[in-house]
C-alpha cells in the first residue's frame, strides 16, 4: 500500500510541479551585463585580486528571467601595473569569473581594461623641466559597467 501511494504521488503530483520549474538552458555566449561594486585602482589593486561585481541587468531566455539584476558576481584583476616615472601610465585589467544563480555557478568570460594616459601637455612640459613627472594611475570606478558572456552552457530554473 505504501509503495502504491508513493508511486501515485511521484507520478501525478510531481510531474505538474516539475513542468512548472523545468530548467531553462542558458547557452554559451549569452550576454550578462555586470557592474563593479567598489572603486578599483592600479595604486591599490594587484594581479590576482578577487573583486566583487553585481549583475546590472536581468538575464532572460525566451522572456523568462534566469538571473536577477543585483545578483552577486565575482571578477579578478588579471593585470595591474602602477604608474611609473617618465609618464608610464598605470594599467588595470579586470576579468569576470562567475555569477552564482541559486545553487548553480555560471562561468563568465570577458574583460574590462583601463589604461591611464598622460596628457600631451605633461609630456611637452617634461622635456622643458626634465624627467620629473609620473604617469597616471589606472582606475575603474564603482558602478562601471562590464560586458560578459556565459562561458559554458548551463541549466537554470526560471525566477518567475
Amino acid at each position: 500500500m505504501k509503495k502504491m501511494l508513493a508511486t501515485l504521488l511521484l507520478s501525478g503530483g510531481c510531474s505538474a510541479a516539475g513542468a512548472q520549474t523545468a530548467a531553462i538552458t542558458v547557452p554559451l555566449g549569452t550576454p550578462v551585463m555586470l557592474a563593479t561594486t567598489t572603486d578599483l585602482s592600479s595604486r591599490s589593486n594587484v594581479k590576482g585580486d578577487m573583486v566583487p561585481l553585481r549583475v546590472d541587468e536581468d538575464v532572460a531566455i525566451d522572456g523568462r528571467r534566469v538571473i536577477a539584476r543585483g545578483t552577486e558576481a565575482v571578477g579578478q584583476v588579471i593585470d595591474a601595473r602602477a604608474k611609473g616615472a617618465m609618464g608610464m601610465s598605470g594599467r588595470l585589467v579586470l576579468r569576470p569569473l562567475y555569477v552564482r544563480a541559486g545553487e548553480r555557478v555560471v562561468r563568465l568570460s570577458g574583460q574590462s581594461i583601463d589604461k591611464a594616459s598622460v596628457t600631451a601637455g605633461a609630456v611637452i612640459a617634461s622635456v622643458a623641466v626634465g624627467p620629473v613627472f609620473t604617469g597616471r594611475s589606472a582606475s575603474i570606478p564603482s558602478g562601471t559597467r562590464l560586458s560578459a558572456v556565459v562561458e559554458k552552457t548551463v541549466q537554470l530554473p526560471p525566477l518567475d
